[in-house]
């Protein structure tokens, strides 16, 4: 009876040290890397949703109707100007310039009897044969013909116009943009959109936009006293094509729109780019990125920030190891992995930089401390 009892106590005190090891366990702080945030100097870039447009963008319209008898490019040609585009039907065109040479050649006729008739009259008139009045008459209708011919010749050169409006050719070196009419589609001159664009591409603007709080800081970080000044000291600027591209010219903010956007506050920039290889196209979306230097930057590892409806939060860590979840306000800036922090976290707050998908507030860790970036 006695070893009985001496066995289940020893099984007993076992299963007791087994629960505690197991509680300790379980309650054993997890390890999460973390930061001790330093303010420092720091190249950032700032990005700004940009379109491209081509240095000059021509919209080709037809001046007269008809239907479209040829097209002599496709989209995307690189044309020179003066080169072929459209041939509209001319066969009215040419019936109505044949119509005109032969109101001329009928204007002239009369003319010219009106010129015998006046020359007659004027001979019986110096014989007294007939009074001034006849003299003055024919002279009259003489004038009249001489008007009917100008007019003539006006209608000819305005029929001969028309005619020569239905070939229509390039007024630029460019590229050719869409073709939304084919052959046999009827256009107008009046008809609200063009039938083709051409635009020359051989330098790309990309136009952006900052609000009136942005100019002010943005400005304010380039030397000079008057704007000129300023552009001349800004950096050089990258574009990120729409498929994720770096493209590999440099460009160069040139220009500022004097007056604020009535309805958006935002002010206009203008950023030039070379296209030698014809790469950009006017009409596309891009980014501009824009470096600029901060000092005393709260630089945050982007990894260590996640958002939520909008909102961007970190884990701090207070002095007892519990995290905290804690919000954050970022610049428009940014490295290549790091978000520039104006609120939320200071310079000696440590923060959880990794794992914090499974994290929650009030967790109490155990902290493996790295160094804060120089």
């Amino acid at each position: 009876m006695k070893k009985t009892i001496a066995i289940l106590f020893i099984g007993t005190l076992s299963m007791v040290s087994c629960n505690t090891k197991s509680t300790e366990q379980i309650e054993s702080p997890t390890a999460y890397p973390t930061l001790t945030l330093k303010a420092q100097e720091a190249n950032v870039s700032v990005e700004y949703p940009t379109t491209l447009e081509g240095e000059q963008t021509v919209e080709i319209r037809s001046k007269i109707d008809g239907y479209i008898e040829q097209v002599y490019v496709e989209e995307g040609s690189v044309v020179t100007k003066g080169k072929p585009l459209f041939k509209i039907d001319a066969n009215s065109y040419l019936q109505e310039v044949n119509n005109k040479k032969a109101a001329v050649l009928a204007a002239e006729a009369s003319l010219e009897t009106a010129v015998i008739q006046t020359k007659r009259t004027a001979a019986l008139a110096e014989k007294k044969i007939i009074n001034t009045y006849e003299l003055t008459s024919a002279k009259n209708i003489e004038r009249v013909k001489r008007a009917e011919l100008s007019q003539a010749n006006a209608d000819l050169s305005a029929a001969k116009s028309k005619l020569g409006f239905t070939n229509i050719v390039s007024p630029i070196n460019g590229v050719v943009g869409s073709l939304p009419y084919k052959i046999g589609s009827l256009v107008s001159s009046s008809a609200p959109d063009p039938i083709t664009t051409v635009a020359n591409t051989k330098n790309i603007f990309a136009y952006f936009s900052l609000s009136q709080q942005q100019l002010n800081s943005f400005l304010g970080q380039y030397s000079g006293n008057q704007l000129k000044d300023k552009f001349k000291n800004m950096p050089e600027v990258s574009l990120l094509t729409a498929d994720g591209e770096m493209y590999p010219l440099k460009g160069k903010i040139q220009t500022l729109s004097g007056v604020l956007n009535a309805s958006t506050g935002a002010a206009n920039f203008k950023a030039v780019f070379p296209n030698p290889a014809a790469k950009l196209w006017s009409g596309a979306s891009a980014t501009i990125i824009i470096p600029t230097q901060l000092e005393d930057a709260i630089l945050v590892p982007k990894k260590a920030v996640f958002e939520l409806q909008g909102r961007f939060f970190v884990f701090t860590v207070d002095a007892k190891n519990v995290v905290h979840n804690t919000e954050i306000k970022i610049r428009n800036t940014a490295t290549e992995k790091e978000y520039v922090v104006t609120e939320g976290v200071k310079s000696g707050d440590n923060i959880v930089t990794d794992g914090i998908g499974n994290l929650r507030d009030g967790v109490k860790i155990a902290p493996i401390a790295s160094l804060a970036k120089k």
